[in-house]
C-alpha cells in the first residue's frame, strides 16, 4: 500500500512540477543519493508498520550509514513534495508520526513533525479503522482525535513487546490488553499484538490476534503474513502456505516477506525443491521498481543459500549442494553491498564464509577480510550507540570465529589462541554489570605462565566456530592443536557430527525436563525420568562425545599430566567434559596413556585465572560458612535438609547465617567470608544470561546481574548445590557462554556448580563427602574428583556403613528434626542387602554434572 501511494505521489509531482528544485540545499559533502535515502526511509516506515522495536529501528538506522544531517536535509525535500501533492497520504503520515513517537533520534523528531503536518490536512479516517463512522466531511479535530487514540494503542503494543523482552510477562500482557481496550477496532494494534506474540513463541495466541485483524480488514496483507508465520511455528505448514498466498494475492506479489516465509514453510515440511522454486519465483516476479528491490533479492537469495547448505549437510550430494549454496550467497552479496545494506549483508557473509570453509575454498580468507572490515567500520563509527556496537559484535561473532579458524589452519596457532581469548573476554566484560576498567586480553606467553611451577598441569582450550572445533593443548613443554569439523561430511556410517550430537542432546534434555509436568504424568514421574532416553543413553552419548572431541588423541599429549585446566567455548560449557577424561569414557589407545588425572578445573577464560593470581587468593581452608537453603511447598527436598544439617557440622559457622529474605541474604554475603553454600533450586537462561538466578524463599530470586554487583574476594569457595546452574536450550550459543558461576569469578577461588537437574539424594551424598575430604586438607578440585569417584563406585553395602559411621552422627550433633526420614532411608537400604554389591549411583547422571571453576 505505501509503495503504491508513494509512486502515485511521485508521478503527479513530476507531471505538475517538472522544473521545480528542492528548497533545501544538499549536504556539504553528499554521500547518499536522494534515491538511496528514499529507499531506506520507505523501508524504515514499512518496518514501523510491521511493529519494529526501538532497538531494531536504531539498528536499521545505524546499518543505513546515513548521518543525521543527511536525513534532515533529505526529509525537508521530502516534506515539500508531500505538502504540494493533491494525493491523500494519511497512511504515510501516520507511519511518520509513529516513528516520531518512538524517539529514535533526529530522524524521529523531523519525521514526526512532518507527519503531524500531513494528518490534519486530511478529512478521511485511518484505513480499516471503524471506531466511528467518519467521512470526508468530518472536521480535522475529529481526525486528529482518532489518530491520537490509534497511536496510543500502537505505543502500548510496543511497550508490551519491550516488557516481555525484559522478562516482565505480566506487565507486557497488561499493556497488550490496555491497547485493545483503547481501540478494539484498530487493525494495526491487533497485527502488532500478533507479531509480538509470535516473537515470544506464543503462536496460538498470535493466530487469534491475526484472525481479529483480518476480521476487521480481510485484505490486510501484513496480518496474512504474520498469520502464516504463526502457523509455520506450530508446524501447520499447509495452512501457513495458504496464508502467505493471501498476502501475495493482496499485494500483487509485490511483498517480499511472504515469498521468503512461504519458502521456509515448504522447507520445514520437507519440500526442499518446492522451497527453492518458491524463492526463484519470488525473484522473478518482484519488480525492480520496488524501493526495497535490492533488500528483497538479497533476502531471497540468502534463503536459498541457507536451504542448499542445510540440505547438503544431510545428504551425500553435499558437494553439489554446497556449491549451489555458495552461488546463492554470492548473488545475495551482490544485491546488498552496493548500496550497502550492512546488517543483512553481514548475515549473508557469515553464511557464505561458513560454506566456503566447509568447501575448503581459498576465497574464505578474502571474504572474512571483506566482512570484518564492514563490521569494524560500523563499530568505529562514533554515532553508533555502545549498545548497538555490543549487539553487532555478538550477532556477528561467527566472523571473528572464522578468523580464528583461518589463523589456526595457516599454522599461526599463537595468534589464533590470542584472538579466541580476546573474544571470550569481550563477552565476559560485556556481561559484568559493574566491571572494573577493561583490562587487556592476555598474550600467549601470559597464558602459558599459568603453568609456571606446575610441571604436571596442562591447559586444554577449545574454540568452536560455525564449522570447526579447535583444541589448543598447552603443556609445560609444548603447544599443540587438534581440529575437528563441526559438520563432518566424511563421518563414518552411524557416527555423528558435533553439530548433530549437540542437537540431539539438547532436544532430549528438553524432553526430559518436560517429563512429568502434566498432572496425569506426576504419579509416574520418577520412573519415567529414570527410563527417559536422555538418561538411559547418557553413557553411550558421552562416549560418542569423547570420540567426536578426539579425547583419546588429546590424551596422547598429556604424558605425566595429573591436573587439567579446561577452558570450553560456547555450547561446550554446558557439557560434562571433565567426565570424558575418566572411566568409563576414557579409552586407552595403543600409545602410552596419560597418568591418572587427579583434578580438573574449569575457567571461563584464561584471563580469569590471571586475575585470580593477581589478587592474592586465600590459601587456607576457611571455617566460616554462610548457608542459604531453599526448599518449600511441593519443592521441599528432604535430602537438601540433610545436606545442610551435615555440612553445618563439618564446617562450623562462626557467624550467624539465618538470612531468609533476599535483602538479608545480600547483606550477609557482603559481611561474611570463607564459604558460601547454596542448596536448593536454580535455573539458567542461555539466551539472556543476566536473568539466570538462584531461587530463594517467598518467590524471590537472586539474579546473575545482582550477583555480579557483589564482591566475593573474601570467599574461598562458593558451592552451588543446585540444579540447572548450567541449563541449556535447543538453540545454538552463537557467542560465549556466561553462567551463574561466572558471577562469582575472579574474586573467589573456586565455584562448584551443576550442568543439569541433579538428583537430590545423590547430590547430597556427593556434596557431604566432598566437605569431609576438604576438611581433611584435600584442596577443592581434588576433593570434588575423589567425591565423584567415591559416589560412582559406592555400593549399597558401603553406603550403609557410611550412613552409620559418618552421616548419622553428624545429623545427631545437628539435632536434625527430620531424623525419622533419615532412619527410614537407612531402613530402605537394609532391604537391599540381597544387592549389597550393586552400585546405585554408578550412572553418570548422578555425578558427571558437578564441575568446579577457578584456579585457586
Amino acid at each position: 500500500m505505501i509503495r503504491k501511494i508513494w509512486q502515485t505521489i511521485l508521478n503527479l509531482w513530476r507531471k505538475i512540477f517538472p522544473q521545480r528544485q528542492p528548497p533545501a540545499p544538499p549536504p556539504p559533502t553528499p554521500i547518499h543519493s536522494s534515491e538511496e535515502c528514499e529507499q531506506k526511509f520507505l523501508e524504515l516506515l514499512d518496518g514501523v508498520a510491521a511493529g519494529w522495536s526501538r532497538g531494531k529501528i536504531k539498528g536499521f538506522l545505524i546499518g543505513s550509514n546515513i548521518k543525521d544531517a543527511e536525513w534532515e536535509n533529505w526529509l525537508q525535500e521530502f516534506e515539500s513534495r508531500l505538502l504540494v501533492s493533491p494525493e491523500t497520504h494519511l497512511e504515510l503520515g501516520g507511519r511518520m508520526v509513529r516513528l516520531g513517537e518512538l524517539n529514535c533520534g533526529r530522524i524521529s523528531e523531523v519525521a514526526g513533525n512532518i507527519g503531524r503536518e500531513l494528518l490534519p490536512r486530511q478529512s478521511v479516517s485511518f484505513p480499516t479503522h471503524n471506531l466511528s463512522a467518519t467521512n470526508q466531511g468530518e472536521s480535522n479535530s475529529k481526525t486528529e482525535s482518532i489518530r491520537q487514540i490509534s497511536t496510543k494503542a500502537e505505543e502500548l503494543i510496543f511497550q508490551g513487546r519491550e516488557r516481555h523482552q525484559a522478562g516482565d510477562c505480566e506487565g507486557g500482557d497488561a499493556a497488550f490488553d490496555q491497547a485493545l481496550e483503547i481501540d478494539p477496532r484498530y487493525v494495526n494494534a491487533w497485527n502488532g499484538l500478533g507479531n509480538a506474540l509470535n516473537e515470544l513463541g506464543r503462536n496460538s495466541e498470535a493466530i487469534a490476534a491475526f484472525d481479529k485483524a483480518l476480521e476487521i480488514d480481510p485484505k490486510y496483507h501484513n496480518a496474512w503474513n504474520g498469520l502464516g508465520n504463526a502457523l509455520n511455528g506450530l508446524g501447520r505448514y499447509s495452512e501457513a502456505i495458504a496464508a502467505f498466498d493471501k498476502a501475495l494475492e493482496f499485494t500483487a506479489a509485490q511483498f517480499w516477506e511472504p515469498w521468503a516465509n512461504r519458502g521456509l514453510a515448504f522447507l520445514n515440511s520437507g519440500r526442499y525443491i518446492e522451497a527453492i522454486q518458491n524463492w526463484d519465483e519470488g525473484l522473478q516476479k518482484y519488480l525492480p521498481s520496488n524501493h526495497d528491490y535490492p533488500l528483497a533479492c538479497g533476502q531471497l537469495h540468502q534463503r536459498k543459500g541457507q536451504a542448499h547448505y542445510q540440505h547438503g549437510k544431510q545428504t551425500f550430494t553435499y558437494f553439489e549442494s554446497f556449491h549451489q549454496a555458495k552461488a546463492s550467497y554470492e548473488q545475495a552479496r551482490e544485491f546488498l553491498k552496493s548500496p550497502l545494506i550492512p546488517e543483512t549483508y553481514l548475515q549473508v557473509m557469515q553464511g557464505l564464509i561458513a560454506v566456503c570453509q566447509s568447501l575448503g575454498d581459498p576465497q574464505t580468507k578474502e571474504y572474512v577480510t571483506e566482512a570484518t572490515t564492514v563490521l569494524e567500520n560500523l563499530l568505529l563509527d562514533n554515532e553508533t550507540h555502545p549498545e548497538i556496537k555490543q549487539r553487532l559484535q555478538r550477532k556477528f561473532a561467527g566472523l571473528y570465529q572464522s578468523e580464528v579458524d583461518i589463523l589456526a589452519q595457516s599454522g599461526d596457532k599463537v595468534k589464533a589462541l590470542e584472538k579466541a581469548e580476546s573474544r571470550k573476554n569481550f563477552c565476559l566484560q560485556w556481561m559484568r554489570a559493574v566491571a572494573a576498567k577493561p583490562t587487556n586480553s592476555p598474550t600467549y606467553s601470559q597464558i602459558r605462565d599459568l603453568l609456571a611451577n606446575h610441571t604436571a598441569t596442562a591447559i586444554i582450550y577449545w574454540h568452536l566456530s560455525p564449522v570447526s572445533l579447535t583444541a589448543f593443548i598447552i603443556t609445560p613443554d609444548k603447544f599443540e592443536t587438534i581440529a575437528t569439523p563441526v559438520i563432518d561430511i566424511f563421518a563414518k556410517r552411524n557416527s555423528l557430527s558435533l553439530e548433530k550430537w549437540l542437537e540431539n542432546w539438547k532436544k532430549n534434555y528438553q524432553s526430559y525436563c518436560e517429563t512429568g509436568k502434566k498432572p496425569s504424568q506426576q504419579q509416574s514421574q520418577q520412573q519415567s525420568k529414570e527410563s527417559h532416553p536422555w538418561r538411559e543413553s547418557m553413557t553411550a552419548q558421552l562416549q560418542q562425545l569423547a570420540d567426536i572431541l578426539k579425547i583419546p588423541e588429546i590424551c596422547t599429549h598429556l604424558t605425566n599430566i595429573e591436573n587439567l585446566i579446561l577452558i570450553p567455548h560456547r555450547d561446550l560449557h554446558l557439557l560434562p567434559l571433565d567426565a570424558l577424561f575418566h572411566p568409563p569414557f576414557f579409552t586407552a589407545t595403543t600409545r602410552t596413556p596419560p597418568a591418572k588425572i587427579r583434578q580438573i578445573t574449569r575457567l571461563p577464560s584464561a584471563q580469569i585465572a590471571i586475575l585470580q593470581q593477581q589478587q592474592n587468593p586465600i590459601a587456607i581452608t576457611p571455617n566460616s560458612l554462610l548457608m542459604v537453603e531453599h526448599s518449600q511447598g511441593k519443592s521441599t527436598l528432604k535430602f537438601t535438609q540433610i545436606e545442610a544439617a551435615a555440612i553445618k557440622q563439618i564446617n562450623v559457622t562462626h557467624r550467624t547465617a539465618n538470612a531468609t529474605t533476599k535483602t538479608a541474604i545480600i547483606a550477609a554475603l557482603k559481611t561474611n567470608s570463607g564459604i558460601f553454600h547454596y542448596t536448593g533450586h536454580a535455573y539458567h537462561n542461555t539466551e539472556k544470561s543476566e536473568t539466570s538466578a538462584l531461587l530463594l524463599g517467598n518467590n524471590e530470586e537472586l539474579k546473575l546481574t545482582e550477583i555480579m554487583q557483589l564482591n566475593f574476594v573474601n570467599y574461598y569457595l562458593v558451592c552451588l548445590s543446585a540444579c540447572e546452574t548450567g541449563f541449556t536450550n535447543k538453540g545454538e550459543l552463537i557467542d560465549e557462554f556466561v553462567g551463574i558461576a561466572s558471577g562469582f569469578l575472579p574474586e573467589t577461588n573456586y565455584v562448584i556448580s551443576t550442568l543439569w537437574r541433579v538428583d537430590e539424594r545423590s547430590s547430597a551424598l556427593l556434596t557431604i563427602y566432598f566437605y569431609q575430604l576438604w576438611k581433611q586438607g584435600i584442596q577443592p578440585p581434588e576433593a570434588l574428583q575423589q567425591a565423584k569417584d567415591w559416589l560412582r563406585e559406592l555400593t549399597n553395602g558401603k553406603l550403609c556403613e557410611w550412613y552409620e559411621t559418618d552421616l548419622l552422627p553428624l545429623l545427631k550433633q545437628a539435632d536434625f528434626d527430620n531424623i525419622f526420614f533419615f532412619e527410614r532411608e537407612a531402613s530402605r537400604l537394609q532391604k537391599k542387602l540381597a544387592t549389597i554389591d550393586e552400585k546405585p549411583y554408578e550412572h553418570p547422571y548422578h555425578w558427571a554434572a558437578f564441575t568446579i571453576a577457578g584456579n585457586g
